[in-house]
């Protein structure tokens, strides 16, 4: 079963802290930390890049400590006495933010004013705290089952599957509560990071909304910029992917052969035709070919044709492989690696990946392989 990560720990990578020009002032921290033993404090920028020191304090006798960092713009800091007891803050540009908490655990006592995204961030990380301690409890009880049960394999499984009917079910409910949440929360900075939580595929409506809300708030914000430009590039994806769905018309492909010449998908219309998405290069498709070259064999003769459609860039290698594995159908490739116009046109995240059309021209299945692929032709080339 799959996890949920902690929100302090995940994501940091996806959206760098950078800055922006537009604004030259800085915010404040003033903390006071009981139980404490004159500790260095530090606060750390978190980025893409990885982790930059911005400043450092000596806690007093009081347990008081201040920082300033001229900060133009919002981003993701960490606060630490040391490598396992931090806190996360978000801060923006002229906040004054106040810290109390105990220095023996600061990262679960940690309590905050003047900063509402940090307040805010502390709250979805409780909820991804409380997500990780219920599907904690449900792999406990599978390894336990195991351990005292002695389970074999068969069992296992069968254990595995009863479970994970609730797994789901947790999962289906926490994503509920962090997408409401965001909703409510469609302009806060750290949203951000909640909704990695959530399927953008699934929740576009959601990512579209805090896109919109970030956007209008931070409009100079090269973070916020990467997020639009991320929400942009699912939302065509997701049209893409809808545009290809069983029963719908298959896309156009017009691609040059080996000899240079354009040939069109839809000059093969009045045969069931497999559109094979492959490279030379790609070590799962030449093993997936010997399969094909099987199906091609055996149903050829009754109204159906192969188009196989390259992602490779080089020339050379492309035409040595249709040579070495004696691939008899057209093949199309434009020659573009990821960037090719196929890769856009059918949404393509991983090859190798197949769509199979039927005499009219509308898709009736994708990603079939092997014995899969032989028996979906028998049923339709009867």
């Amino acid at each position: 079963m799959k996890k949920i990560i902690i929100l302090a720990l995940a994501s940091i990578a996806l959206y760098s802290c950078s800055t922006d020009s537009s604004n030259t002032t800085g915010f404040e921290i003033k903390g006071n930390l009981s139980n404490s033993k004159g500790e260095a404090i530090y606060l750390e920028k978190l980025a893409q890049t990885g982790v930059t020191p911005i400043d450092s304090a000596t806690i007093d006798e009081k347990g008081e400590f201040k920082m300033n960092h001229a900060s133009p713009s919002i981003g993701f800091y960490r606060l630490r006495i040391n490598a396992s007891n931090f806190c996360m803050l978000v801060l923006d540009s002229a906040q004054k933010v106040t810290i109390t908490g105990d220095a023996r655990d600061l990262g679960n006592t940690f309590k905050s004013e003047g900063s509402p995204d940090t307040k805010l961030f502390a709250e979805y990380n409780a909820l991804a705290q409380g997500q990780k301690m219920r599907t904690d409890s449900l792999e406990n009880i599978f390894r336990t089952a195991m351990v005292t049960l002695k389970l074999d394999s068969i069992r296992a499984d069968s254990l595995s599957k009863e479970l994970q009917k609730p797994y789901e079910v947790m999962v289906g409910q926490y994503s509920e509560v962090v997408a409401k949440k965001i909703k409510e929360n469609t302009s806060s900075f750290a949203s951000i990071m909640a909704i990695q939580q959530l399927r953008p595929e699934e929740d576009l409506d959601i990512y579209k909304a805090l896109d919109k809300g970030l956007t209008t708030k931070y409009p100079d914000n090269k973070d916020i910029k990467s997020f639009h430009g991320m929400v942009q590039q699912t939302e065509m994806m997701v049209s893409r992917t809808e545009a290809i769905k069983v029963g719908n018309e298959a896309p156009e492909l017009i691609l040059p052969m080996p000899n240079d010449k354009d040939l069109a998908l839809t000059s093969l219309r009045g045969k069931v035709v497999l559109v094979d998405f492959w490279a030379s290069w790609c070590a799962p498709c030449r093993k997936e070919l010997p399969n094909v070259k099987r199906a091609y064999a055996k149903y050829k003769n009754k109204g159906f044709e192969i188009l196989g459609v390259s992602l490779d860039k080089d020339r050379d290698a492309w035409i040595e492989a249709i040579s070495t594995e004696g691939l008899t159908w057209p093949q199309v490739s434009d020659l573009k690696f990821w960037q090719s116009e196929a890769v856009q046109v059918y949404a393509i995240q991983s090859i190798p990946y197949t769509v199979l059309i039927d005499k009219e021209g509308k898709i009736i299945a994708t990603d079939l392989r092997g014995a899969d692929l032989d028996k979906k032709l028998a049923e339709v080339l009867k």
